[in-house]
């Protein structure tokens, strides 16, 4: 579990996501979206040899630089797409016709399309932390009166990792 140090500037907050991406998750590399100046030249870096998997929650120019640089036969599983969602006219997309040349497989979720598989979901995961293979991290916010904060914070790129906020402690 990880608490949130108020006193983290904004870069701190970045290079501590990009380290936990890194070191505790085990990513092979990484780097923040919001951060870079060229993204394809980002993804060239960390990705010498083109991405296989990406999962899709950023959307916009992130997914327009994904494209360039999937590697044949990649996978893009599309969740969300947050750059896009308070924006009065949605961005254009580029680059589709790496879909074709690189045949690219990208899908569209929802969670409730597995819902019915949730009991099953929990029993595997609950069993992959106790056994400490799958690690998470949580951004606690103190009080019902941090709750206002932390919602913001979530849509800003304040927290790191699950944000919760306790009312009270037992």
């Amino acid at each position: 579990m990880l608490q949130k140090d108020d006193s983290l500037s904004g870069a701190n907050t970045v290079l501590k996501k990009v380290d936990l991406l890194k070191n505790k998750f085990g990513f092979d590399d990484a780097f923040n979206y919001k951060e870079e100046p060229d993204l394809d030249a980002a993804l060239k870096r960390c990705f010498p040899e083109g991405v296989d998997i990406y999962f899709e929650n950023v959307g916009g120019k992130m997914l327009d630089a994904v494209r360039l640089n999937m590697r044949i036969r990649g996978r893009i599983a599309v969740c969300g797409m947050i750059s896009q969602y308070n924006l009065e006219k949605s961005e254009g997309v580029h680059n589709l016709m790496q879909v074709v040349g690189k045949r690219i497989r990208m899908e569209g979720f929802l969670a409730g399309d597995f819902y019915h598989q949730y009991p099953k979901f929990l029993e595997l995961v609950m069993r992959a932390i106790k056994e400490g293979k799958l690690v998470y991290v949580e951004d606690i916010a103190e009080g019902l009166e941090k709750a206002p904060s932390a919602l913001v914070g979530i849509f800003t790129g304040q927290n790191v990792g699950k944000q919760l906020v306790v009312i009270a402690r037992e």
